[in-house]
């Protein structure tokens, strides 16, 4: 047993509950006993000598006055490997007054298991291990279980920079970029939930369509995927849950980790071992058509740039501009960041020539006079889509139509006829002095194959 498959035990146990909640008692035995094997105290116990000591620390930090409340962890923890309880007789369950009757007649010797008591050598070690212990309770108890044996680790719930791992870490392999908590899952290249949004994902060249730019990613969703072969088979579902996950992080707008795996021909990838490359934004999600015909998802990431700040909006003005030309090939400049070059003025004008109004629900947001809308680009700008900073790729939406059009839940026909359940307008509103391009349209609608 190493500290991989221990912290694997740990997230197997089942908590009791209490008020709805996992209940702190077996955390707090588990926490209680590494603390012990740190301090190189014995391994065993006699329950009459340590029934008041652990049961005052369990009292605690439950909020329990019931007597003898350590005996219901001690003996649910015997069915764990990472536990012992030393007795003739098999242990009764763990609840109920004939739990505590039978520890006390018992006495048993118990404690953790001796694989689980040698790896608990060092401070490091047992913060690994509380950390894990804890995991399954929420951060503010999790937090007093931790300071109540004094152990100074930082509760990590998944998500943003691990605690201790700088950016640029590498790591030998699968198992031990889990055992660090960079990326948990040993195979799948993504991790996260529809509920809770994408930690982390692994670009190792597993997905021939993936695209890696350094600081910018299209990387491939799962699923579809021939297990020999690595070829696509078959269609993916944005349903399934890790490609699920990654349009939760998008619409929340959540960075997401990215390790990098060895792939030859990557030349952003490590020659060996996966590396932790830090925290990239989901910039947009799609459909389209994979190299092997299939339907794949997609996800364009963009790495965070902590020095990146943002621009106030320029203030409205009362006439109607001539749109600018704009740029049919956006450059880019290179930092720290991937940015596209923007034609200056050019969403500024079209939503002047809007009046700011959404061209798609007629709502006209004002602050202290100020009208306010935003571009929407039809085609997207940059890689893989290569959509043009012009007037004719361009839409005024409201932020709600905005984020609804980015992710298919609007679309519009070639006759600007709007397909969503979130308006009630039949048509694009029009404007003469700008128009919308109809090959654009069409390119957003085979982004999102799925949906309509």
């Amino acid at each position: 047993m190493d500290l991989h498959d221990v912290t694997a035990s740990l997230a197997r146990l089942r908590l009791g509950r209490s008020n709805g909640m996992p209940s702190v008692h077996q955390p707090v035995a588990l926490v209680w006993a590494a603390k012990r094997a740190c301090k190189g105290e014995a391994r065993l116990s006699r329950w009459s000598d340590i029934r008041t000591e652990l049961g005052s620390a369990i009292a605690t930090l439950s909020g329990s006055t019931e007597a003898d409340v350590a005996a219901y962890p001690v003996l649910a923890l015997a069915k764990s490997d990472l536990w012992e309880l030393e007795s003739t007789e098999k242990a009764p369950a763990a609840h109920g007054s004939g739990a505590v009757r039978w520890v006390n007649k018992r006495n048993p010797l118990l404690g953790l298991s001796e694989a689980a008591y040698e790896l608990l050598a060092d401070d490091a070690a047992l913060e690994r291990f509380a950390l894990a212990a804890v995991q399954k309770l929420d951060e503010a108890r999790a937090r007093l279980v931790l300071d109540y044996f004094e152990i100074d680790a930082t509760v990590f719930r998944g998500f943003g920079e691990v605690p201790g791992v700088a950016v640029g870490t590498v790591f030998a392999d699968r198992e031990t970029v889990a055992e660090h908590r960079v990326h948990r899952a040993l195979q799948a290249g993504i991790v996260g939930t529809k509920d809770t949004g994408a930690e982390s994902i692994v670009v190792s060249g597993g997905y021939e369509d993936d695209e890696d730019y350094g600081d910018v990613i299209t990387y491939t969703g799962h699923g579809g995927r021939d297990q020999n072969t690595g070829l696509q088979i078959a269609d993916q579902t944005p349903d399934a849950v890790g490609n699920a996950a990654l349009i939760t992080s998008h619409l929340a707008a959540a960075p997401v980790r990215v390790i990098r795996g060895p792939d030859p021909k990557n030349p952003y990838a490590p020659a060996t071992g996966y590396r932790y490359d830090g925290l990239f934004m989901v910039e947009r999600t799609w459909q389209e058509r994979g190299r092997r015909g299939f339907l794949v998802c997609r996800y364009r990431l963009t790495r965070i740039d902590p020095k990146a700040g943002s621009a106030a909006n320029p203030a409205a003005t009362t006439h109607r501009p001539e749109l600018p030309e704009g740029t049919t090939a956006p450059g880019r400049r290179t930092g720290v960041a991937d940015r596209i070059v923007r034609a200056a003025g050019l969403a500024r004008a079209v939503k002047e020539l809007h009046d700011y109004t959404c061209q798609v629900c007629d709502i006209r947001l004002a602050i202290d006079g100020r009208g306010y809308a935003e571009g929407a680009h039809i085609r997207p700008l940059g890689r893989p889509h290569d959509g043009t900073d012009t007037p004719d790729n361009l839409l005024c939406l409201c932020p709600n139509c905005h984020v609804l059009f980015d992710n298919g839940a609007i679309v519009v026909e070639d006759d600007f006829h709007i397909k969503s359940t979130h308006t009630t307008r039949a048509t694009l509103r029009t404007i003469e002095g700008h128009e919308v391009n109809a090959a654009s349209l069409a390119y957003h609608r085979c982004m999102f194959p799925s949906k309509y």
